[in-house]
């Protein structure tokens, strides 16, 4: 048994795995010492088995053995089976039992396999010192007996010692090996030149063939050269004339440049034993250059028709196939080729024209070349032809094959000729002999392209023909007919003739915009005169004008053949009333006869006559019989088609035009030509008036317009532009087009592929925008009239930029940067205002894009010019000082984290009422009045009933209060008494509605402008009218309500009050009005057209300075008792007061250093303040804290273990959140503790950006013990005053909310102070110093304080994976070791003095980031 492998390349030696089948396996006798190496390597070189094999045959044994008992047990009896069953069983347990024990003894085969292969090592190094010391021995007793030592070679040894030489040498040596010198160069020419002499004598004596004529003597050589059989090169071996030629170098010259690949014909070894043959010939014969000659030419001839039978196989096999066959070969003698086999193509039957080409060796000289024979022979046509024929120098089949049909076509095209001759004897086809072809022109004058060309295939012999455009179908019947019979060829060119008319007249009309077809389906057709027309007839279709057609009609002209007239016709059909139904023929007319005198009138630049119709009788190009074109392709230009098809698409556009312009009895002047006749137009006499404009506008409208024309433009006439000129311009802009005595103005319509042009749209469009010039004029003429009189603050304000009839450009504000467009929409009826900006702001956003929807409403009720500057100039600083305001939504606001709430959100009302809602909580309404004032209310309050609040809003505590505190005492002269703003307003209050009236007054210098007679509706200025501002869309609680007239609300003018005078507040409560919850369509605060910022600098909601600080006239803010409806009376700012109330600001009062990073405006602050006071009542009642009652209006009072609390709004400014602390132990605190604990409330907790979530945080810190409290107000001094700590090298802020790079123990703007038995919060420190281009670092330590034991840790929270935590484990390694250096005390805390050893001893590695 060989070695088997295991799995690991193991290889087990045989019989190891046991004995035989049923003993046991004895252990076998060492091997002898001499076969140990034997052993060895049998055993290594032995191929083994791999266990898995083994193991593989064993389970196919086993398997097999099984399914032979499956077969074989049913036949036998039951103790057979048992018998068969328990015998197999134990067959197979002995072998996997032997396959156990080999697997076990395989494990340690490797160590017995090395023992072995060492000791079979050993043996063989022992076997091999023993042979060599045998061998040793044996040479020392035979060999080294007898063996001497040679005389030393004295003489040498001092030859080379003394001389260095060694000159006893042999010289055996020298003669053997050296050879001897060669003769000179002078010696080499002197014998070649004699060797010339002697060849020359030889050659001039000997009886030379005069094909061998072509020698060269040079060299001492002889080279005969016979041009396409061979070359030879002779000498001779001495200058008796009896001694031979010798044949020294042979060459054949026959090639096979079609398929011998450049390699040689004649094998090497054949060239040796010609070479060999010529050369015994040169020996033995009388006439040795005669039979070398002869031996070598006969050799070539066989060769070259060897070669010429092969290219002939290769042909058939490769391009020619059938055409040409090989009738017989005799090698060494002919070879003969049939070609234009008939019967083979296919064509006929029975007997069939067979042309033949012999190639043979002419038997009667042999000395002659192979010779040509043609059966039938070559016609003598062409001399130069035949004689290319007769020619095989070139050793080319198939170039001999093609010079033979080559001449027998040029014969078969001479046939053609002459059948058109004979039907046309001034016939002028030409037939080219480069490729046999017949040129045959259809129609004269013809270019080349348009020849027919007729081929004869040199294959096959039939005729190919080509026409260019010409289908391939038509073609393959041509030549299917003419092959059949040469005669069929004339019917064809007179069929061929009016096609080619066809695609001349098609050629012409390429460029112009028309389709071409050879029939028309209509339904009249065979009663209407079209169908009589000649069969041969082109339809060509106006694409710009669907129903009219040009009919060209093509007919012979008599006695000449090759020429045709034509007569042109205009077709008009109606339209079809299905796409698949044919249309009905309607008018046809042919073109009058002038047209040739008409375009040579128009060349030498006299006016034609207004006529199209127009008739050509002959063709369009003169006629040369005699002489057929070659170059160029105007003669296949139609030119008097094109000028139909032309005229037709310049002028019926004109006539649709006019024709519907009198369907809409428009008086106009009919087409006219302009420019020297080059172009068209039409007039408009008179346009029809426009509704829903006045008849006195109508008229000034019409007497400014001086001209109206209609023309057509662009690359498609499909542009129509109606020019329109004016006079008397109501308003001149400041750019300079718009300064000369008239205006024009140009209107473009384009008219779409599916439409005719000129139809009855564009008449429809002109209208729509005469509609609008009219609409616009009526507004500009009522602006132009108020002119003179408008008042000098809007002159200024204001300046007419562009007026253009169609568009009315006006630029505004104090540097003209903002400019509206007003133009009137056709299409939905109105009037469209757009907002922009100009010069330097043109960067920028117009500030009433807040408020364009409105003044567009407004501008609609009320189309007045003069109304919509003075609402402009009212809204343009207030809109200005509301887009300052931060709009965009922020996260962490309540307690809700992850809900993001908005700021402000703008909410247009009216073009002067806007709505600010502050976080969808606090609602403030902004009415915008003249004389740089805005009203100021609470919007919370309904504007029906004060008692009733907006659903969704709360009222703002302290608003009017905090408003008053921004009152002007100068626009404010006569202000009410603090008792009539508290209290509430009578329905009929006459005081109250005098004082307003007279705020709002004109001084007496400015009294009412009366109407302008003929302004047409023009209003005085500084009163504008009732209908200024009612765009506001009433609820339905607004129609239900009873009220004493017809009010708006949101007009800041004109008021009726009940007792009929005229009132000025449209917030009173006595005044019906719609409500705040009735919303325009699109004043969601997310809708970003309503409220975007202006994009300027100085407008951004953060560009606040410390410069800007209240109005030094303002009065001390007075005390105001506290009423709920107080806020709904309106307050009334100036501007500049707006200005600083929503300008974002430095919190007055405090230090700089005190305040926040986050800039505000007083208003934001104020509300804000107001919200955090109604979050601090809520938190109150949920934290552990003990709620006071107080009698004072706005304050709210609460206490906990140590602490009374009282908080309450600035009473100086109004716009921050105080808190004043009392311990209930006075002796507990120091009074600076207090004063930082009440620091840190206003600026850091209850200050910008106002979150509820700092409050709880906060009130759980105040809610701590007193021990703990006062350490977090050391820290909180540190924060305030990080001056005063220099020696430290941390700053410290203490988070109240978890900051979003904390570890993630809870989501960022969750509270950051938690306090049970132990108590969490978290600390930013920020490094000191720092590189100044680099921001310092800062990190976030979570500190966890045990109220039980004392300690201050660093609270172990896992940290983000990709966070760095260098810096967090050497804060814990300070706070730990601060706590082992100071354990703490009974009764004290170790917060601060944790807190501060880790702000003086952190110091992290350079360059280390956390």
């Amino acid at each position: 048994m060989p070695p088997v492998q295991l799995e690991n390349h193991q290889l087990v030696p045989p019989g190891g795995g046991g004995g035989g089948s049923g003993g046991t396996a004895s252990a076998p006798a060492p091997p002898p010492p001499g076969t140990a190496v034997a052993a060895a390597a049998a055993a290594v070189a032995s191929p083994g088995y791999r266990l898995s094999t083994l193991i593989e045959f064993l389970l196919h044994r086993a398997y097999s053995e099984l399914m032979v008992l499956t077969d074989l047990l049913p036949r036998k009896s039951d103790v057979e089976r048992k018998i068969e069953i328990v015998q197999f069983a134990s067959r197979t347990r002995q072998l996997f039992v032997r396959l156990l024990a080999l697997v076990k003894w395989a494990n340690n085969a490797g160590k017995v396999e090395k023992c072995a292969m060492i000791s079979s090592f050993l043996d063989q190094q022992a076997i091999l010192f023993v042979d060599t010391a045998d061998r040793l021995a044996s040479l020392a007793r035979d060999a080294l007996v007898h063996a001497r030592l040679p005389s030393f070679a004295i003489p040498y040894a001092i030859d080379v010692l003394t001389t260095g030489s060694y000159p006893r040498l042999p010289t055996c040596i020298r003669d053997k090996i050296i050879p001897p010198d060669p003769i000179t160069k002078i010696e080499k020419q002197a014998t070649l030149h004699q060797l010339n002499q002697i060849l020359r004598h030889r050659l001039v004596t000997t009886d030379l063939p005069p094909q061998l004529a072509n020698l060269t003597v040079a060299n001492g050589r002889v080279k005969f050269r016979v041009e396409g059989e061979f070359e030879a090169t002779l000498t001779v071996m001495g200058d008796d004339p009896d001694v031979p030629w010798r044949l020294l170098k042979l060459e054949i010259l026959v090639e096979d440049k079609e398929t011998g690949d450049g390699r040689a014909l004649v094998h090497s070894m054949q060239v040796n034993f010609i070479h060999q043959l010529v050369q015994s010939r040169l020996f033995a014969d009388e006439k040795p250059l005669q039979d070398m000659y002869s031996c070598l030419h006969s050799f070539c001839l066989s060769l070259q028709l060897e070669v010429l039978h092969s290219q002939t196989l290769m042909l058939i096999r490769e391009r020619w196939g059938d055409l040409v066959q090989v009738e017989r070969y005799h090698p060494g003698k002919c070879l003969s080729l049939s070609v234009w086999n008939q019967q083979v193509l296919g064509r006929k039957t029975g007997t069939a024209s067979v042309h033949k080409v012999t190639i043979k060796i002419d038997e009667n000289d042999v000395s002659k070349p192979l010779q040509i024979f043609h059966d039938p022979p070559l016609p003598a046509s062409d001399s130069k032809l035949v004689e290319r024929a007769m020619k095989i120098d070139h050793l080319s089949i198939e170039k001999l094959l093609i010079d033979s049909v080559h001449a027998r076509a040029h014969q078969k095209l001479q046939e053609l000729k002459a059948i058109l001759r004979g039907f046309n004897a001034n016939e002028n086809s030409s037939i080219e002999t480069a490729l046999p072809a017949l040129v045959v022109p259809i129609l004269e004058p013809c270019c080349s392209s348009e020849c027919l060309h007729i081929f004869v295939d040199l294959h096959s012999g039939m005729f190919q023909l080509m026409l260019y455009g010409l289908d391939q179908a038509t073609l393959d019947d041509m030549e299917k007919s003419v092959n059949d019979d040469m005669k069929r060829i004339v019917p064809w060119v007179q069929q061929l003739k009016f096609w080619l008319g066809q695609q001349r007249c098609k050629q012409s009309i390429k460029h112009l915009p028309t389709i071409s077809t050879e029939t028309l389906q209509l339904s009249n057709y065979s009663t209407h005169p079209i169908g009589k027309l000649s069969k041969n007839k082109l339809f060509i279709k106006l694409t710009r004008l669907p129903q009219c057609y040009i009919v060209v009609e093509m007919l012979e002209v008599p006695s000449k053949p090759t020429q045709l007239s034509y007569k042109y016709y205009f077709m008009s059909v109606s339209a079809a009333e299905r796409e698949d139904s044919p249309a009905v023929a309607l008018l046809l007319q042919q073109f009058k006869d002038n047209i040739q005198e008409l375009i040579l009138r128009t060349k030498t630049g006299k006016q034609p006559r207004n006529s199209t119709k127009r008739k050509l009788s002959d063709d369009s190009c003169p006629v040369e019989p005699k002489k057929t074109k070659r170059s160029g392709e105007m003669c296949a230009f139609n030119k008097i088609l094109a000028h139909f098809v032309a005229v037709c698409d310049t002028n019926m556009p004109f006539i649709g035009l006019r024709m519907e312009l009198s369907n809409l009895e428009i008086p106009h002047q009919g087409v006219q030509m302009e420019g020297d006749g080059f172009s068209h137009a039409i007039r408009l006499l008179k346009i029809p008036p426009c509704k829903g404009v006045n008849e006195e506008t109508q008229k000034a409208l019409d007497r400014s317009l001086l001209d109206c024309t209609f023309r057509l433009q662009g690359r498609n006439n499909r542009t129509w532009v109606a020019e329109l000129v004016f006079a008397n311009c109501p308003l001149n802009g400041t750019s300079s087009r718009e300064q000369g005595p008239s205006r024009h103005v140009y209107l473009t319509y384009e008219n779409l592929l599916s439409e005719p042009v000129g139809g009855r749209k564009v008449v429809e469009m002109f209208l729509n925008d005469w509609n609008s010039i009219a609409r616009l004029y009526e507004c500009v003429l009522e602006f132009a009239y108020s002119l003179p009189d408008i008042p000098a603050h809007l002159n200024l304000f204001s300046e007419v930029r562009v007026y253009n009839y169609r568009k009315l450009i006006l630029c505004y504000g104090t540097t003209k940067g903002s400019s509206i467009s007003i133009q009137w929409n056709s299409i939905h009826q109105k009037f469209h205002i757009s907002l922009g900006t100009v010069g330097p702001n043109s960067g920028c956003s117009n500030c009433h894009n807040t408020i364009l929807h409105q003044l567009q409403e407004m501008f609609n009720k009320t189309p007045n010019v003069v109304q919509l500057l003075q609402v402009l100039f009212d809204t343009q600083a207030p809109l200005n000082a509301i887009n300052k305001l931060p709009t965009v939504p922020m996260l962490g606001l309540t307690q809700r984290t992850n809900t993001a709430y908005q700021c402000f959100s703008i909410l247009p009302q009216s073009s002067t009422h806007i709505r600010l809602a502050f976080r969808n909580m606090y609602c403030i309404d902004i009415y915008c009045r003249s004389r740089g004032v805005v009203a100021i209310r609470d919007g919370a309050y309904s504007l029906f009933d004060n008692s009733k609040l907006v659903e969704g809003f709360y009222p703002a505590p302290g608003l009017k209060t905090f408003l008053n505190m921004f009152v002007d005492s100068n626009q404010d002269a006569r202000r009410r008494s603090v008792n009539e703003d508290d209290n509430p307003p009578s329905p009929i209050g006459g005081d109250m509605m005098d004082s307003l009236i007279s705020q709002l007054q004109p001084p007496p210098q400015q009294q009412p402008f009366p109407k302008q007679p003929g302004s047409s509706g023009a209003y005085p200025l500084t009163s504008p009218p009732t209908s200024y501002h009612s765009t506001v869309s009433q609820s339905p609680s607004m129609m239900h309500t009873q009220s004493p007239g017809t009010l708006d609300p949101s007009s800041p003018y004109t008021m009726v009050s009940p007792s009929g005078r005229a009132g000025n507040w449209p917030g009173s409560p006595q005044l019906s009005g719609p409500s705040p919850a009735t919303r325009l369509p699109g004043m969601s605060p997310a809708n970003p057209s309503l409220h975007s910022p202006v994009s300027d600098a100085s407008h951004s909601p953060r560009a606040g300075t410390s410069s800007q600080t209240m109005p030094t006239n303002m009065p001390p803010p007075r005390k105001l008792p506290q009423r709920s409806w107080a806020a709904s009376i309106p307050t009334i700012l100036t501007h500049s007061a707006l200005n600083i109330l929503l300008l974002p600001s430095p919190t007055p009062g405090l230090v700089p250093g005190l305040a926040g990073s986050y800039l505000c405006s007083p208003l934001e602050r104020f509300l804000g303040s107001v919200i955090m006071r109604r979050h601090l009542q809520r938190i109150i009642q949920q934290e552990t804290l003990q709620l006071i009652n107080s009698n004072e209006p706005g304050v709210i009072m609460f206490k906990t273990d140590a602490l009374k609390c009282r908080v309450a709004l600035s009473p100086k400014t109004n716009q921050t959140l105080q808190l004043k602390v009392t311990p209930e132990n006075a002796g507990q605190w120091k009074p600076d503790e207090l004063q930082v604990l009440e620091k840190f409330f206003e600026t850091r907790v209850a200050g910008p950006p106002f979150k509820a979530n700092t409050l709880i945080a906060f009130t759980k810190l105040l809610g701590a013990p007193t021990h703990i409290l006062r350490d977090c107000v050391h820290i909180m001094k540190l924060e305030l005053f990080p001056d005063q700590a220099t020696q430290l090298k941390w700053n410290v802020q203490f988070c109240l909310t978890i900051p979003p790079s904390a570890p993630p123990i809870a989501p960022p703007g969750t509270p950051a102070v938690v306090l049970k038995s132990k108590m969490l919060f978290f600390l930013q420190l920020t490094q000191k110093t720092s590189v100044p281009p680099q921001e310092p670092v800062s990190i976030i330590v979570p500190i966890i304080y045990d109220m039980a034991s004392g300690t201050t840790q660093q609270a172990d929270i896992p940290r983000q994976q990709n966070s760095s935590v260098a810096a967090p484990m050497m804060v814990s390694n300070i706070l730990k070791r601060f706590a082992e250096m100071n354990p703490p005390r009974q009764g004290e805390c170790t917060i601060f003095a944790a807190v501060r050893d880790l702000m003086a001893n952190l110091t992290l590695p350079p360059g280390g980031r956390p």
